[in-house]
This record gives structure tokens, sequence and C-alpha cells, in this order.
């Protein structure tokens, strides 16, 4: 990483920007991670350390959405409205710790308790669905998601550690404008739903459970799965970066947020992929 000072001006790259320059309101606050003489600066360990902090908030945000489902009983509708209410509050809070990195210690712990609940209440749907239908998946679809996360979590981190994958600007560009294409065909599809509109290869709960539009809703989860599991590429350069830099030890927050909310889609997907071989194979009981 090399830092530029020009006319006492200290900047420093990341994806292959200028933090002063980019649009990316993410990198737009040089005070966050501009090296500060005399104070602490982030390492690996520190990333690491609140990264599984914010995890355990989530999964135990995830009990508590799950536990306070099942002890009102809610209705299948009720489910919905939670989860999108949550849903919305969580984006709410990605956009606030964008725009201003320093605030992370206090949104980051925030997001991550409001995520689990909605991951939770997202897999209690997805388990409740495919019990109705009469599918079975073998140690449930939370477990097998948390496994398929682990996995491509270790996975990425090998494949960076051996620069086997590396987050070039060009790998930074694409991966960027598919993941930016994905959020438009998510939001066209909620919208959809708010009309009564369906879009079976993405909304799990209307995929077809035979022929071709099986295969093709199955293809298009793996694919975004695909391109979820990149963005932790991204994310391991940034924090080499930041810590190459000798950022200040407060940023560890917004890496570690970084990662939890790349892990979080991932899990996500990994739940769907789950209910959707599930769904092919035929398990029922």
């Amino acid at each position: 990483m090399d830092l530029n000072t020009t006319n006492g001006d200290r900047t420093m790259a990341i994806r292959g920007f200028n933090l002063t320059e980019s649009s990316n309101p993410a990198l737009k606050h040089e005070e966050a991670f501009t090296p500060i003489s005399g104070v602490e600066t982030a390492s690996i360990q520190g990333v690491v350390n609140k990264t599984a902090m914010l995890t355990a908030i989530a999964l135990i945000g995830g009990m508590i959405g799950i536990w306070i489902a099942k002890q009102i009983a809610l209705t299948t509708g009720v489910l919905i409205g939670w989860s999108l209410g949550t849903a919305v509050v969580t984006l709410i809070l990605y956009f606030m710790a964008i725009a201003n990195p320093m605030r992370a210690v206090a949104l980051a712990p925030a997001y991550a308790l409001i995520e689990g609940a909605f991951l939770g209440l997202f897999t209690m749907m997805i388990d409740n669905y495919l019990a109705s239908s009469g599918y079975v998946v073998a140690g449930g679809v939370a477990l097998q998601a948390f496994v398929i996360t682990l996995a491509i979590l270790m996975s990425m981190l090998a494949l960076y550690y051996f620069r086997i994958l590396q987050a070039t600007p060009m790998f930074t560009k694409v991966v960027c404008t598919l993941v930016a294409g994905i959020f438009i065909a998510y939001l066209l599809s909620f919208v959809l739903y708010l009309f009564g509109v369906n879009m079976p290869f993405i909304t799990i709960f209307s995929t077809p459970t035979s022929g071709s539009g099986m295969w093709i809703g199955l293809g298009l989860n793996l694919f975004i799965l695909l391109i979820a599991s990149l963005m932790l590429i991204i994310d391991f350069k940034i924090v080499e970066d930041h810590v190459k830099a000798g950022s200040p030890k407060r940023i560890e927050w917004f890496l570690g947020f970084c990662l939890l909310v790349t892990l979080a889609w991932i899990y996500m997907e990994a739940v769907k992929l789950s209910a959707r071989v599930a769904i092919l194979m035929g398990n029922r009981d």
C-alpha cells in the first residue's frame, strides 16, 4: 500500500482508487483512514476479534428473533412483515455506517443484532415453507447454510492468502458491477412482490419444483452465491491495505462490519440454496 503525501494531505489507495477522489461514499472520510501519530493502529487480529464479536451478536439476534416469533406464534404474513421491517432497518444502518465509518463502533453492533434477527426470521420462514410442502433438509436449513458459509469463508481466505485470487482494480470493478446488478434485481423483485407478482428464479417461496425453471433458479442461486463469495476477496484486500497503511485502530469496527455484511449475504444465499437442493432432490417426509 502506497501512501501519497501532497501539500500536506495524506491519502490511501483502496480498490485501486484514491480515497479523496473515489465516488464511493465509504472511502470519502479520509480522517477515518489516515494514520495518526501516537495512536494505536489496526491489526489483523483486531479485525478478526471485531468480526467475531459482531458475528456472535448476530447469532444472538437470530435466536432472539426466532424465540419471539415462536412465543407469539406469528402468522406467515406477520413474519414477512417483521422480516421486511428488519431488512429496512439494517439497510438504513448500513448506509449510515458507509457514509461515516467512524460511527461503525456504535452502528456495527446494532446492525449485527438486527441483521441477525432478520436472518433468523428468514431462515424460520424457509423452514416453515419447506415443512408445509413436505420437504426435509438434513440437519436443518440453518445448519447447512452455516456449514456452506464457513466453507466459503475458509476457501476464499485460502485463495486470497496464496494469491490465487487477487482484488485487482479490474476484478473489483467487475464484481461490484455484478453486485449492483443483483441489488437492482432484488429491488425489482421486491417491488413486483408488493403488486402480487413473483419472480420464481429469485424468490424461493415461488420457485418451480420441476422442469427447466427449477434448474434455472438453482443456477442463478449458485451464481449469486459465487459473486457474494468473491466480495470476500475485496474485503480481505481492504483489511490488508488498512493494516499495512497503519490506519487508526477504530477502523477495525468498520472493517469487521464490512466482513459481516458479506457473510450475512452469503448465509442468506446458502439458505436459499439448501432449500432449492431439498426441493430438487425431492426430499419429502
